[in-house]
């Protein structure tokens, strides 16, 4: 019993001392770190390994890359949550993620294309062709008045079967009431791209060796970190051009959006054209090609011109009419074809010429525009540019209404060969032709589709149904027979009033609307192509050291000296102001910065090698330890997260940086 006694006793002993020691070490953690802990929030491992991250500005959001090419954008408030993922088939790989400053679109850096996605449902607003790199987007003020009247363009009707989310991002930038400035480099990093809205290019600045930008606020500002073998150094570039003319820019942006939007409408209205038009050349090449290879030395028009002159037919002609193509197959073919010919015709007056007219109104617009020069001019928006596009335009809706002819005489002549044909199957089958009436006139255009040569053709190494020649609009190459308009008297007199006029529009019948269209996408290209001047003459540089950190408004940059002593430079409009931020003493080795308006943190290396985060505030510095094999840490700057990638890209990590008191 008095053993038993003794035992507890001890039990009870050591339970007490271990209350102790853990209050006394409490203590003293609460004395050296009062109400500051960071704590991790998730910990998740993944099969695909993480490449890049970054942190959205204004939510408790993460957008992540793998390995794979999928990008995703993750919740991450205590818990973790997709929010949506996409996987952009023969992009490539991802070179980096770059947010706007309002978190509403994020930019997907490709090897040879940026695109633009909604937050909401990862919807794709824009893609550029471009191998610069997104290095980071700022937000500008704008001073408070309503954005350029612009016209009201036309209702577009939706196209069947073809994507047209790129809608979407003028809704999108109408309702903003800033301009947001998407700063790039290229592959070479020694020259600095602006462009207005993610999108439209209003000037650059030459720079070796770029690393980090940043444009303040108020725009007056540039702040390029430029990287070279001896030294990194810190370049302040007044940019006063762009805060004078940032609401011009905006009426601009605005402008090319709409322009954007309705060039992306046209060329789907075009693919839609094109995939009706191959619908009606794949009948035909399934049902009469076989056969007219197989005919030699004679070819198809003549085998078809010997009945239609004779009424007989040929023992391999009547067996493929009789036994093969058959009544009902020819009935089908008539049917289905004359339905491709009006989806085609109505995709012409509904969609494309429709899009046409509202592309002509904006452009007019923006004429005008280019004629105030104290307002627009100075950006680089030049008249003659914009009246050649709109040269263009009228050049391409001439071809359409063009081609609209060409469709209606061809519908008409296939119209009635199909129905010959038929009438001659029926014939040849003993059964009662009658049935089929073909008028003197109808008979006439028969002849005149047969005369006009082989029925197939062979160009740019591929075969197919000769129909008259509408084909030929949709073909890369010239137009092989010229229009004749067809005694369309209006036309002739457009064309007749037109004709003295080239220094404002240039007729081209030789041109097909394949070309045409492309002579209006290079000219839209280059009526947009502004260029602020001034942007590349610096105000002010310092020299810092490689290990810096500049906050997100271009405000302020970090750097640590060959000491371990933080120094801070405030970027103003007037000057450089350095201060010494060596709040604490580091005794580790440095290896990483982040900057708050405040407070930074380090993230150190012991001689052990152990990692360490730390944040330095005011009056303390706060320390957790990060795994052993971490590869990337990106920070949010508004929301004081951290994602820790670690484990060769499989395991991440969100750390909360924020003190328990919710205070800085």
């Amino acid at each position: 019993m008095v053993i038993m006694y003794r035992f507890l006793s001890s039990i009870l002993y050591n339970v007490l001392m271990i209350i102790k020691i853990s209050e006394n070490m409490l203590y003293q953690i609460t004395k050296l770190y009062p109400d500051q802990v960071m704590t991790f929030q998730v910990d998740r491992t993944s099969a695909n390994p993480i490449e890049h991250a970054a942190w959205s500005p204004t939510m408790d959001l993460l957008a992540l890359s793998y390995h794979s090419g999928e990008f995703s954008v993750v919740r991450t408030c205590m818990s973790w949550q997709a929010v949506w993922t996409v996987k952009e088939e023969g992009e490539g790989d991802i070179q980096g993620l770059v947010w706007r400053s309002d978190g509403k679109v994020l930019a997907v850096n490709f090897k040879e294309v940026v695109n633009l996605y909604s937050v909401e449902g990862g919807t794709l607003l824009h893609s550029s062709s471009t191998q610069d790199s997104v290095v980071s987007w700022c937000s500008l003020g704008v001073t408070s008045r309503l954005p350029v009247i612009t016209p009201v363009e036309p209702h577009l009707p939706q196209i069947e079967d073809v994507k047209t989310d790129i809608m979407s991002i003028r809704d999108l930038l109408e309702s903003k009431t800033d301009l947001n400035v998407m700063l790039l480099c290229d592959k070479d990093r020694s020259c600095l791209r602006l462009a207005a809205q993610g999108m439209l290019h209003i000037g650059s600045v030459p720079a070796s060796g770029i690393a980090s930008v940043g444009v303040t606020p108020d725009g007056k500002n540039l702040c390029v970190v430029t990287k070279q073998t001896s030294a990194t150094r810190c370049t302040v570039y007044n940019t006063e051009s762009l805060a004078e003319h940032t609401n011009n820019i905006n009426d601009v942006t605005m402008i090319y959006s709409k322009v954007l939007t309705l060039s992306e409408y046209l060329l789907s209205t075009f693919k839609a054209m094109t995939d009706s038009w191959d619908d009606v050349l794949s009948e035909f090449n399934k049902k009469l090609f076989a056969f007219h290879m197989s005919l030699h030395p004679s070819n198809l028009s003549e085998q078809f011109l010997h009945l239609l002159v004779t009424g007989t037919a040929s023992m391999d002609l009547e067996n493929f009419l009789v036994h093969t193509l058959k009544e009902k197959e020819i009935s089908k073919l008539l049917q289905s074809t004359m339905q491709s010919y009006k989806g085609i015709e109505k995709l012409i007056t509904q969609n494309f010429m429709c899009c046409c007219y509202a592309l002509a109104t904006h452009l007019q617009f923006l004429l005008g525009m280019s004629r105030w020069y104290d307002k627009y001019g100075e950006l680089g928006l030049k008249e003659a540019s914009v009246q050649d596009s709109i040269n263009k335009l009228a050049g391409l809706m001439i071809k359409a209404q063009e081609m609209l002819q060409c469709i209606t005489h061809s519908k008409a002549k296939l119209s009635s060969f199909l129905k010959w044909l038929l009438k001659a199957t029926i014939s040849l089958s003993d059964g009662n032709s009658s049935t089929v009436k073909l008028s003197e006139d109808e008979l006439n255009l028969v002849v005149k589709f047969l005369k006009t040569g082989n029925l197939f053709s062979t160009r740019a190494d591929t075969s197919h149904f000769n129909i008259d020649t509408v084909w030929q609009y949709f073909s890369e190459e010239n137009i092989l027979v010229p229009p004749e308009y067809y005694n369309n008297k209006i036309l002739d007199t457009v064309l007749t009033l037109l004709k003295d006029k080239k220094p404002y529009l240039t007729v081209q019948p030789n041109l097909s609307l394949v070309q045409s269209h492309k002579l209006l996408t290079e000219s839209l290209l280059k009526c947009f192509e502004l260029n602020l001047r001034d942007l590349d003459i610096p105000s002010q540089s310092i020299d810092i050291t490689s290990l810096y950190t500049l906050s997100s408004d271009a405000k302020l940059l970090r750097y640590v000296n060959d000491t371990n002593i933080i120094n801070m430079i405030s970027i103003s409009e007037e000057n450089m102001q350095l201060s010494n931020q060596n709040r604490h003493t580091i005794t580790d080795k440095i290896i990483s910065i982040f900057g708050y308006d405040r407070d930074f943190i380090l993230v150190t290396k012991a001689t052990n090698n152990a990692l360490t985060i730390c944040i330095c505030f005011e009056d303390d510095i706060v320390k957790t330890e990060l795994p052993q094999d971490t590869q990337k840490i990106f920070i949010s700057e508004n929301r004081r997260l951290g994602a820790i990638i670690s484990s060769q890209g499989r395991r991440i990590q969100i750390l909360d940086l924020e003190e328990d008191n919710g205070e800085e």
